[in-house]
């Protein structure tokens, strides 16, 4: 019988993590793997036999050692044994009411309250992990990034969007039909109280040193609600880079999986603060609309404003948390 061949598993994505060491994900799970695993993991990029891949891997021991390091990879689904048949992954949801995490689909009228109120919805750990981080390792490996920028009129703004000729362009059209489909519509006007039967818009973006938003609401064309769903790993405040939520001034650092959402109004003011040259890792999001079912030159205002504060960033719905503790905010 000939010898087996073993293979990265196909599930498998990578990121960095703390002291040298890096995380690999597969499904809902994560390793922390030495740098030795995470070479021994490498070297089955491609399939390979324990014999040939020893011939690279001498210094870590006999080949019996690397059978046994090899054969613990593959119990806990890190390789597999190329003649099994490949699990293939979950199945892509077909609206975000499968998409969601079920703790906040269970808090739907807290959410419609504070968008009523012209807050904006933070939820921590929004979608389904598995599809994040099949959305995220493809924008991670993305490489067709292009700029646009508006300087000389209002908003100002540069940033980076995908061109979907790139690798990644497939899955960010399963992206748009996942948030364009009926029951995802469906969902958003239930949310937001607002039409949400016109086209979607729906993109990949990237902020890189040097990106922003100047203060801008949308609100002169058809967008009925608007929705950011960060997909940045290990991103800090001093990389820059926060949503700014303009009518309480707070600020959100983008954090893996977190999806804000907001009816867009003339009050609905937020923007992006530049991202530091010194910014590591990627500032990474999928962001679009849903649109009102008949073109209008603008949307209503949500009911609520009262001034509170001074200045311009202090206007509007003061902070509130829903429940920090399960992941759900309010700006």
């Amino acid at each position: 019988m000939p010898e087996s061949s073993y293979v990265l598993a196909p599930a498998c994505v990578f990121r960095p993590g703390p002291d040298a060491t890096v995380v690999a994900l597969v499904g809902r799970r994560a390793f922390s793997l030495a740098p030795r695993v995470f070479q021994t993991l490498a070297a089955f990029a491609c399939p390979r036999t324990i014999a040939a891949a020893h011939a690279t891997l001498a210094e870590f021991g006999s080949p019996a050692e690397l059978a046994a390091t090899v054969a613990g990879l593959v119990a806990e689904g890190l390789l597999v044994d190329e003649r099994t048949p490949a699990v293939a992954p979950a199945a892509w949801p077909t609206s975000l009411v499968e998409a969601l995490d079920p703790a906040a689909l269970a808090r739907k009228d807290d959410i419609a309250a504070q968008l009523a109120a012209g807050r904006a919805v933070v939820i921590r750990d929004a979608l389904r992990r598995d599809l994040a981080e099949r959305v995220g390792a493809a924008l991670d490996a993305a490489v067709r990034w292009r700029a646009v920028e508006a300087f000389g009129s209002s908003p100002h703004y540069r940033h980076h969007v995908l061109d979907e000729a790139d690798p990644a362009g497939p899955t960010i059209a399963a992206s748009r039909a996942l948030f364009g489909a009926a029951a995802s519509r469906e969902l958003a006007a239930a949310l937001s109280g607002r039409d949400c039967g016109g086209p979607l818009e729906l993109g990949a973006t990237r902020y890189v040193a040097g990106d922003f938003a100047a203060p801008h609401a949308d609100h002169k064309l058809a967008r009925a609600v608007a929705f950011v769903w960060h997909l940045a790993r290990d991103w800090d405040a001093a990389s820059g880079g926060q949503f700014v939520w303009g009518p309480s001034g707070a600020q959100v650092v983008p954090s893996f999986n977190t999806l804000i959402v907001f009816n867009v109004a003339a009050e609905t003011v937020h923007a992006v603060t530049p991202v530091s040259p010194y910014a590591r890792g990627k500032r990474l999001s999928v962001t679009g609309w849903w649109s009102h079912g008949a073109a209008t030159d603008e949307a209503p205002e949500p009911a609520g404003f009262a001034r509170w504060g001074v200045g311009a960033a202090s206007y509007g719905a003061q902070p509130l948390a829903l429940d920090a503790a399960r992941g759900l905010l309010a700006l």
